[in-house]
């Protein structure tokens, strides 16, 4: 039929040519019987004969040239079809390459974030990680190039198969057995539905997410069911959750929780052939394939009828094939304890994000991003768009996250509207590209407004008007005062909300430093054996509970050493003597953004600063701790030279603490010409430089004997606000930690004793009594690892 076509389109054309050519022939030549002679007359039907001839011999050229092209249309057609095939084939051969080279290596891919990607292991860094770890790296099963977030490995094919063919986790599962590691979870229906019935019937909390009264969420029922918010009941005393059942089901000691589901794409047609054909790249699904978010798409329309009867209305459009998403993990916050955070499964879940359902799995959409599941939410139900949550907590946005909004032309970056989320919110929009992020504020011009979506829903405001006057960064190079104008308003009029992240341990710290903040460089100075290890892994963990991710650079105690002090700061308690609660703290402790880096002793600042800039990148991380920079720089330079190695060394920390937004904390020692007492800010080790490029100077001093449990924090620099003065904190052997005490009174060329008597006693202020015992007995194990007396006599 095609080719018929082409055929009449190619003569009709001709034959409407010669029509015309005839009828001005005939027009010209047509004689007048009456007036011409018959010679003449037959002279010109001659020339119509030969006229007629050569219009038929054209006529015959054109049909053989309408041949000739649908000949040419039918082989090009032809070819076109061979050439797909031959693609067909191509990549049919490359899946089949893939199948059994994961076979091969005993790999269990699992499915990433987008439809065409696998998650797994990487080549490079994955030997030595456990398993949980080990699968970073997404290949892309059209066209077999991988990358790997963990260590930004990337290449094609060959290469993956290249450095995998050479790497020792090819065996690391016996030959013997077919598969080792375990499928991930899957979830049932029926415990999901359970969970959205306990919300339903639950009413002081449902009442809470939707009534419209003041204190309420105003959240709609049918957006809660869109997302599968449910309620469950955990024991806050348990790390983990290990049972659903009782997760849905609660007991005597357990306490609500919300229950947010994270979504990804159900197992991909690629690992279900791998499954089906007997290879060990599927990820256990079995006919029924991996379980599905039906359980969420019902929609609680009717709240009485759900509670009468304890079943859920379908949702509109529901369709009755197998959806395209899974659930493959549940995140549960403690309704009255907020602070309550659980997951489950805790290790090898697939990558998921909240509300990553709601979208459709073709790009080409906008997207809402947002730092709490409430918020998304809000955002949802205020402005149709769909709507999703970071992750890991509110300022954190992992690489995994990033590759599944790759498919999303706009993303609103919705977060908290104070000064921290306003940090966030410009880190995640240059990680996503600042070209296709608008940035959300919720306060707008009114700076005591509500500072995220949930809360200005449940206020009334207009989330729509909110969206609508979204703007996109500014350059960071090039600044008018109209773009500083709100933020200069700001600081002025809300000082309180600018300090920074407070320290939960030392108020004291707070009253001076005022807080946290990105963008400073402080340096830590104090003699050898004085603690400043202590203080400073303490003071970050007290910063890593508040949610800001840090990064140690321990260059003088191997990570393995710092990590089982931090984990016994953490804990309160010297863990040693308590093996079997290694594990229930361990798990704890491996939630906080915590990352060390992988150097010790001297180490170029080149390759520092290139692992910085990666964990800023990939990890978030605004706190960085440097400990400390003579180990760093030792033995690069001789004589006047380690100057000025150490002074481009602070100067390329204080670049990248601007440039990256990030706080930066360098642990120095003294110079050794002077007693620490009296210390100032021109006795840090090294030249003036040091302390000009700094925004902040501490130094830790002993306070008493060198046995005294008593440090003073002395604080000698503040170009924040210039506040200075003196912390007084005292060394809990017990809590393995410093706590502040208050500043005690010591009389000039007088020694504190013990009182002999209960009345002596009870005439020393606390102060005096605390430096009485601490003249008797210190037990604090120095944070540069070092004998308090040995390095208390040096150091004097």
């Amino acid at each position: 039929m095609m080719l018929r076509t082409a055929v009449l389109r190619a003569t009709i054309p001709a034959r409407g040519i010669m029509a015309d050519r005839r009828r001005r022939l005939l027009a010209t030549i047509r004689p007048d019987k009456q007036q011409q002679p018959q010679q003449q007359q037959q002279s010109q039907l001659a020339g119509v004969k030969s006229t007629a001839e050569a219009l038929r011999e054209q006529t015959a050229a054109l049909h053989a040239a309408a041949a000739t092209s649908s000949t040419a249309s039918a082989a090009s057609a032809a070819d076109a079809h061979t050439h797909d095939n031959c693609q067909q084939q191509q990549q049919k051969g490359l899946e089949q390459s893939i199948r059994d080279f994961l076979k091969s290596t005993r790999q269990r891919p699992r499915a990433g974030l987008k439809a065409d990607e696998l998650l797994v292991k990487c080549p490079v860094c994955s030997p030595g990680k456990p398993r949980r770890l080990a699968y970073m790296a997404h290949l892309n099963t059209t066209s077999g190039a991988f990358v790997c977030t963990g260590c930004f490995e990337q290449g094609p094919w060959e290469k993956y198969q290249t450095l995998a063919s050479s790497r020792n986790f090819q065996n690391s599962i016996p030959k013997g057995k077919r598969v080792t590691e375990p499928a991930p979870f899957e979830f049932a229906d029926a415990t999901l539905m359970k969970l959205q019935q306990n919300l339903v019937r639950h009413e002081e909390i449902f009442a809470a997410l939707t009534g419209n009264e003041k204190g309420q969420l105003r959240l709609r029922p049918d957006v809660l069911a869109r997302y599968g918010v449910g309620l469950g009941f955990a024991n806050p005393d348990e790390p983990e959750v290990t049972d659903l059942e009782a997760l849905a089901n609660g007991s005597d000691h357990t306490a609500p929780c919300l229950v947010f589901p994270r979504t990804a794409f159900r197992t991909n047609s690629f690992i279900e052939a791998s499954s089906s054909s007997g290879g060990s790249g599927g990820n256990g699904s079995n006919s029924s394939g991996s379980r599905s978010v039906s359980g969420l798409s019902s929609i609680l329309r009717d709240t009485r009828t759900a509670l009468r009867t304890g079943s859920f209305i379908e949702a509109e459009g529901a369709a009755d094939e197998a959806p395209a998403f899974r659930v493959v993990q549940l995140k549960m916050v403690g309704w009255h304890t907020p602070d309550l955070e659980l997951f489950f499964p805790v290790d090898g879940a697939q990558p998921g994000l909240f509300g990553f359902h709601v979208a459709q799995p073709t790009a080409g959409e906008d997207v809402i991003l947002t730092g709490h599941e409430l918020d998304a939410l809000a955002a949802f139900q205020a402005t149709g768009i769909p709507a999703v949550s970071l992750p890991r907590g509110p300022y954190q946005l992992p690489l995994d996250a990033m590759r599944a909004l790759e498919r999303f032309e706009r993303v609103y970056v919705w977060l908290d509207d104070d000064h921290q989320g306003a940090e966030a919110a410009r880190q995640v929009a240059r990680k996503l590209g600042v070209d296709r992020c608008l940035v959300v504020s919720t306060r707008g011009a009114n700076p005591l407004g509500p500072k995220s979506a949930s809360i200005a829903l449940a206020c009334g405001a207009d989330l729509q008007q909110l969206l609508d006057d979204a703007r996109p960064l500014r350059h960071d190079k090039v600044l008018d005062f109209s773009a500083l104008r709100e933020a200069v308003k700001f600081e002025v009029t809300n000082p309180d909300l600018i300090r920074g992240v407070e320290s939960k341990d030392l108020p004291g710290w707070n009253a001076c430093f005022k807080g946290l903040r990105p963008g400073e460089l402080t340096i830590l100075s104090g003699a050898t054996g004085c603690g400043k290890t202590t203080v400073i892994s303490q003071m970050s963990l007290d910063f890593c509970r508040s949610g800001v991710s840090t990064l140690w650079g321990s260059f003088e105690i191997p990570n393995v050493r710092l990590a089982t002090r931090m984990l016994g700061q953490f804990a309160r308690r010297d863990i040693s003597r308590a093996p079997d609660e290694v594990d229930y703290w361990s798990r704890k402790f491996e939630r906080l953004p915590l990352y060390f880096l992988k150097f010790h002793g001297s180490t170029q600042p080149d390759a520092v600063l290139e692992t910085m800039r990666h964990a800023v990148y990939a990890h978030d991380v605004k706190h960085i701790v440097i400990d400390n920079l003579q180990f760093m720089m030792s033995m690069q330079a001789k004589g006047l030279d380690k100057y000025d190695a150490q002074d481009a060394a602070i100067a390329t920390f204080r670049r990248f603490a601007t440039d990256e937004n990030v706080h930066i904390t360098v642990v120095a020692h003294l110079r050794k010409d002077q007693p620490s007492s009296d210390a100032d800010i021109n006795s840090v080790f090294g030249s003036a430089k040091v302390t000009q490029e700094a925004d902040n100077v501490v130094i830790l001093q002993r306070y008493g004997g060198a046995s005294s449990r008593i440090r003073c924090v002395n604080i000698l620099k503040n170009r924040f606000d210039g506040t200075l003065g003196k912390v007084f904190i005292s060394y809990d052997a017990d809590a393995m930690s410093f706590h502040e005490i208050p500043a005690p009174r010591r009389r000039k060329d007088a020694k504190v004793v013990k009182p002999a008597t209960a009345a002596a006693a009870a005439r020393l202020s606390m102060a005096d009594r605390i430096v009485a015992e601490a003249e008797m007995h210190d037990p604090l194990d120095d944070g540069d690892g070092v004998d308090a007396s040995a390095s208390g006599s040096h150091g004097r």
